[in-house]
């Protein structure tokens, strides 16, 4: 089971993830977050997973997009801090090869 929380402030939108970030509660996240997180929204938004007990793959697909969206991540756990670095990287990693790849010729 996994518990969404949304609090909405004037200038920023909370997110608190409380369960499990598998299964089908991968996909009622991204429905959620595609439908309160509007791309026109300048407010921060800020997704707290100190109350996540496991991430499966599809999740941690999900927090890679959001995280590509300009979320910001709150976590306390050992292991949720070294899988967001991991995505953070990552992202990282592909924005240097995406511009890499759009300066090359033939």
């Amino acid at each position: 089971m996994l518990k969404i929380t949304i609090t909405d402030l004037p200038d920023e939108q909370r997110w608190s993830l409380q369960g499990q970030l598998v299964g089908q509660w991968v996909a009622e996240l991204k429905s959620s977050w595609r439908e309160a997180h509007q791309a026109e929204d300048t407010r921060r938004c800020i997704v707290e997973l100190i109350e996540v007990t496991s991430i499966d793959r599809n999740g941690e697909a999900v927090l890679a997009e959001i995280m590509t969206q300009g979320a910001e991540f709150v976590a306390s756990d050992v292991y949720t801090k070294h899988l967001l670095r991991n995505l953070r990287s990552e992202m990282k990693h592909r924005r240097m090869k995406g511009k890499q790849d759009d300066g090359e010729t033939d």
